[in-house]
């Protein structure tokens, strides 16, 4: 049996050593992988119960190369089309960082741009301070923070079962709200990018305000794979409820 005399032996051990403490540190990520990835573009026909006004795309964003920013950044974009946009022209822009691991908001840029109305803000997440930085506002928040467009990609990464709740806290650019999502299903629905088995998360507020535009939650279909692609999107609104359908996946 081949054998390593002493010396050889005593100068490979900071060798083994090496190995096993980046082996220590690889360990913790196994089964941390999300079920989307960089460049993942979702495209919805957003429109009400019987009409369409436009599209919504959601995309993660490959990083800059030369950017030494870790966070996930994920893009969502509200656009009407050209004949809606002569009653109510909309064109949102929402831009949010989120921990590459756990999916809190670290950071979101928006800018909004509905008729006449137009609004860019920035909001800042200090977890360590638990510290929410909305413009000249500044909100103490205990535990993790989520945003709406983070928390579709946060859910999507949890094993989901009929029957359970998550309760997170959503902030929306301007409150904090503790919500609960219960999953019920499975359902089967059809969309323009086709027929789907799914299960719905259902959101209710934790709080004595009602689940509005400004405060709300999203009510989400997500599909049965190993994606959990949102199939279908509702929020409520001032015109009633928006309906987002998926159309494609880029």
């Amino acid at each position: 049996m081949f054998q390593l005399d002493r010396p050889a032996s005593r100068r490979l051990r900071p060798l083994f050593r090496s190995w096993l403490l980046m082996l220590c540190c690889v360990l913790p990520l196994v089964g941390q992988t999300h079920p989307f990835s960089q460049g993942e573009q979702l495209v919805y026909t957003a429109g009400f119960r019987l009409f369409s006004v436009g599209t919504t795309t959601m995309e993660v964003m490959t990083p800059d190369s030369l950017s030494r920013d870790t966070a996930l950044h994920i893009v969502s974009r509200v656009r009407t089309n050209p004949l809606f946009d002569r009653l109510y022209r909309i064109d949102d822009r929402v831009d949010v960082w989120l921990d590459p691991q756990s999916l809190e908001l670290r950071r979101m840029l928006r800018n909004i741009n509905e008729g006449s109305y137009h609004r860019r803000d920035t909001v800042l997440v200090d977890p360590q301070a638990g510290l929410i930085l909305a413009g000249k506002d500044t909100l103490t928040a205990e535990g993790p923070v989520f945003d709406p467009i983070g928390a579709i990609y946060y859910l999507r990464s949890q094993p989901l079962d009929r029957g359970t709740t998550f309760k997170l806290s959503i902030f929306d650019g301007r409150r904090l709200r503790p919500m609960a999502i219960t999953v019920t299903g499975p359902v089967s629905i059809k969309v323009p990018a086709g027929e789907f088995d799914c299960l719905v998360l259902s959101p209710s507020p934790l709080d004595d305000q009602p689940t509005t535009k400004v405060g709300g939650f999203l009510k989400l279909w997500l599909a049965m794979d190993e994606r959990r692609t949102p199939v279908r999107v509702e929020q409520r609104t001032n015109f009633g409820t928006m309906v987002l359908k998926l159309v494609e996946i880029n």
